[in-house]
């Protein structure tokens, strides 16, 4: 989201997070008292409640609010994919997007962010240790100002790699 917010300003988006089913989920039907929540995490897509847009303005405050968002929960064993669409503030085009996104991933989110122009699933992105992977084929522009990329994660492999980052920085001041 910063990348894009320095490069073209965001003026709000909506996310949809294709989630891979987590342990909390059954794996037949059972109760609880979200009746979505009974369902088999093995034979459905359930929509579930997320908390994602607090997550950003936590991390970008001047986030706060320019967000709707969901998760999807998906009959896969791991890796997921956000789905992200935003209004900008200024014209754009698809190119113009990716060049933005592959310099940061070359630049200061070395490691971080990923960018990828292959032909990819996400099984392929199993351990990846990057926080995400922006499927670069998948960026679309809309009347110019509309935006639409998709970025692949493995949720657990991911942050395992930003913590080890975290200690490693800490070891370092020391």
């Amino acid at each position: 989201m910063d990348v894009l917010d320095r490069e073209l300003g965001i003026a709000n988006g909506a996310i949809t997070t294709i989630h891979s089913a987590m342990n909390d989920q059954p794996v037949i039907d059972s109760h609880h008292l979200d009746l979505r929540k009974t369902r088999s995490a093995l034979t459905s897509i359930i929509p579930v409640a997320t908390s994602l847009e607090k997550g950003i303005a936590r991390i970008l405050p001047r986030m706060k609010g320019k967000f709707e968002t969901l998760t999807l929960r998906v009959p896969t064993p791991n890796v997921s994919l956000m789905d992200i669409t935003l209004t900008v503030e200024k014209n754009t085009t698809s190119k113009q997007v990716n060049l933005a996104l592959i310099r940061a991933s070359q630049g200061r989110l070395s490691g971080i962010l990923g960018v990828s122009e292959e032909q990819l699933v996400s099984c392929d992105f199993n351990h990846d240790p990057h926080s995400c992977v922006v499927d670069l084929v998948q960026t679309r522009v809309s009347a110019n100002r509309l935006v639409k990329i998709q970025a692949w994660f493995d949720n657990e492999w991911g942050f395992a790699n930003r913590m080890l980052d975290t200690t490693l920085a800490a070891l370092a001041v020391r």
